[in-house]
């Protein structure tokens, strides 16, 4: 039959030698967690292209619907300039240019008031815009009149490095969008006008009010200064300063004169009272009282020599006493008259000083009055100065204006009118579609990342083994359906061969993966004396109950005896794919202690296995699993070489825990990139617990898409596919 002959050709496969390389293919490498590669991704891609070119297509298509049912919007654009070379006088001094920090705030200026309300009123009255029936563009509704105008249609811009603004309306008619861009200009410009015209008369009768205060201020300074010079009676007060300074410094300089005179003077007079006569002698008379004084020293010496030689009574002594006391006398005398002029002259050296004292204060007096005199002028003169070139400045300005008011020209102009457009600026169908078709693509890219991202279910064996820390030691592909075991079966399949070629190539596939995890199950039996393997999932659904199928199926097509027990009580699957009856099985092992013989069957064509199904169970016998189950291993532990148990999912059951801890191993099955890793560590926990020996892990719906890791099936798939016979 054709599933003997594809499980022998696997085993035989796997016989020849090449069984050391597919293990050593399959087997987890310990290699350090490395991020995940690009080829990753872009087999993740693969995978989901059609989900993203689905999404992609609804919200293309979605979106050009979208724009062919909205109504198109037209925009129209007139264009003013800001003549930045105007004049803004014709008579006077030009005004300096504009700096480019001064342009941006005029350009911005002016952009406000195209936008204020002022501008934009009439121009709404004018094409009744104010009106909630025909006001569809700013949702305005007659309760509003009054408040500012914003016409949301309304975009007022910049050129950049220019100084060009653009007044651009929308509106659902182009002829109405043009129209009112060009109003909307036209009130700006009108409005600029009336502002500067208003802003002239307001200023000139401004101006008017402060000449007049000015003419007043300068006439009541003019007179004050006059008045004040008519106080003091002066023609130049600063002349009259000038000479009373330099008569100051002349007599601070005879003063200071005065003064050191009486100090020299009043030196000699101390001396002269103190009696030295060296203080004679420096005097201008000492030069006659030396002469005196070397004549007295002389007559005392002839006296001296007269006195000796001769007596009184002689004339030669006579003579000399005379000479002598002349002398004296004269020098006594002489002495007395410098005496006399030394005093004479101190006394007028300190009448002198004192003089000049007094006319030196008075003259400091006189100087400080006319200074207070000449400040208070001076305040006066500049205060009447400062108002009569006020005064004079405003009045030529006056003039000016009335001169350039003539001339005056208004710096804004229209160079380019609106007009209505023949294509809508919204919905652009076309930019809005690629942009549709751009980030759709872009959001199912990111989402489909970011959902693999967060995806912490088992993937290939190398990140199963990162996220349990237990080996896998088998690979399923996955297969749509299976069409159960028994004696038409294996013909139904043949039949459907040539028509279905490519489910035929996934059940050839399953089953050599099957060979494959069963050659390392019994490697591992060899190694470790497994008898009984249980088979269980951390959740319903995950092929633990096929998988069990075709393992036994797959030993006893090998001549090994084979006994498959199905102690799934709650969801029975072997009986139906063994197309056996279940009327009798487990349950009456439980319920009436039924033998094995009295409840195992054989399978038609296979002779080496047998199967116990579950029988007709109730809730109430499900606690009693376990027991039952130590009874049947230990009666066919003796006559089989391999007893297979398809086990209920291990998670919130008791019954998989209980025969967990009766098996030699246990096998976990766990759906690729379905079941998560922390049901599967807790499944493992749990076994750990127990102390049941874990064989390994079992991925189930294995798609070569997966992980790179399935390249060689993937090779092999398509050595296959060239082998399948063409459909007739």
């Amino acid at each position: 039959m054709t599933s003997r002959r594809s499980y022998q050709t696997g085993l035989s496969v796997l016989d020849s030698g090449r069984l050391a390389a597919h293990f050593a293919s399959l087997a987890p490498q310990s290699e350090p967690e490395q991020v995940v590669s690009l080829d990753h991704y872009v087999r993740l891609l693969r995978r989901h292209l059609w989900k993203i070119s689905l999404a992609v297509t609804l919200c293309t298509v979605l979106t050009y619907y979208l724009c062919t049912r909205i109504t198109p919007v037209y925009e129209s654009t007139a264009t003013i300039v800001i003549d930045k070379k105007a004049p803004s006088s014709i008579v006077g001094d030009e005004p300096a240019p504009n700096g480019d920090s001064d342009i941006d705030q005029i350009v911005n200026t002016e952009i406000r008031t195209i936008q204020s309300d002022a501008v934009l009123r009439p121009v709404a009255e004018e094409y009744q815009l104010l009106d909630g029936k025909n006001n569809a563009d700013n949702n305005r509704s007659l309760l509003d009149k009054d408040a500012p105008i914003v016409l949301k249609g309304l975009t007022v811009a910049r050129i950049p490095n220019s100084l060009i603004i653009t007044i651009s309306y929308r509106s659902t008619d182009p002829r109405q969008a043009a129209l009112i861009a060009n109003s909307i200009a036209r009130s700006y410009i009108t409005r600029g006008m009336e502002m500067r015209a208003n802003s002239a008369m307001g200023m000139s009768a401004f101006m008017e009010k402060q000449i007049a205060e000015l003419k007043r201020n300068m006439d009541v300074s003019e007179q004050a200064l006059a008045g004040y010079v008519r106080e003091l009676g002066l023609i130049d007060p600063d002349e009259k300063t000038s000479i009373l300074a330099a008569r100051l410094l002349q007599l601070n300089t005879q003063y200071t004169d005065a003064e050191n005179d009486r100090i020299r003077k009043e030196t000699d007079y101390r001396a002269l009272q103190s009696g030295s006569a060296a203080a004679l002698e420096i005097s201008p008379q000492g030069a006659e009282l030396t002469v005196l004084e070397r004549q007295m020293h002389a007559a005392e010496e002839r006296f001296a020599e007269a006195k000796t030689i001769y007596g009184p009574n002689y004339a030669e002594y006579k003579r000399a006493a005379n000479d002598l006391a002349e002398v004296t006398r004269q020098y006594e005398q002489t002495k007395s008259q410098i005496a006399g002029r030394v005093e004479a002259d101190y006394n007028e050296a300190l009448h002198r000083e004192s003089m000049l004292r007094g006319s030196l204060a008075g003259a400091k007096d006189e100087l400080d009055k006319q200074n207070e005199d000449s400040f208070q002028y001076q305040q006066l003169k500049r205060e009447a100065d400062a108002n009569t070139s006020l005064y004079s400045e405003l009045f030529r300005k006056i003039k000016e204006a009335g001169i350039n008011a003539g001339f005056q020209v208004s710096s804004i102009r229209l160079t380019d009118e609106a007009r209505p457009q023949s294509h809508p600026v919204f919905p652009r169908k076309g930019l809005f579609t690629f942009l549709s078709f751009f980030l759709s693509t872009l959001g199912s890219l990111i989402v489909i990342i970011l959902m693999d991202m967060f995806n912490h279910s088992l993937r290939d064996p190398e990140h199963a083994h990162r996220l349990t820390g237990v080996e896998v030691v088998g690979t399923l592909p996955r297969v749509r359906r299976f069409d159960g075991y028994g004696p038409t079966l294996p013909n139904l399949i043949e039949e459907r061969a040539v028509m279905e070629g490519k489910r035929r190539l996934s059940l050839e596939f399953y089953k050599e993966s099957i060979c494959t995890l069963l050659a390392s199950v019994l490697f591992a039996r060899i190694t470790s004396g497994i008898r009984s393997i249980l088979i269980t999932s951390a959740g319903p659904g995950e092929g633990k109950s096929s998988c069990a199928a075709h393992m036994a199926i797959a030993h006893a097509e090998r001549g090994k005896k084979t006994l498959l027990i199905d102690a799934d009580l709650r969801r029975p699957y072997q009986h139906t794919f063994f197309n056996l009856s279940n009327d009798v099985g487990l349950a009456d092992v439980i319920a009436r202690g039924a033998t094995l013989s009295e409840i195992r069957q054989s399978i038609s064509g296979l002779d080496t296995l047998d199967v116990i199904v579950t029988g007709d169970s109730s809730e109430t016998i499900y606690h009693r699993v376990g027991s039952t189950v130590a009874r049947l291993l230990t009666m066919a532990r003796g006559e089989y070489e391999l007893i297979i148990i398809d086990a209920p999912p291990m998670l919130f059951l008791a019954e998989p825990i209980q025969i967990a801890s009766l098996a030699d191993g246990v096998l976990v099955v766990s759906n690729a990139e379905q079941t998560h890793h922390r049901s599967v560590a807790r499944v493992l926990t749990i076994l750990r617990r127990v102390h049941a020996k874990v064989i390994g892990i079992v991925l189930n719906e294995v798609r070569l898409d997966m992980s790179a890791s399935y390249q060689p099936y993937r090779d092999y798939e398509r050595y296959k596919r060239r082998l399948l016979p063409k459909a007739g």
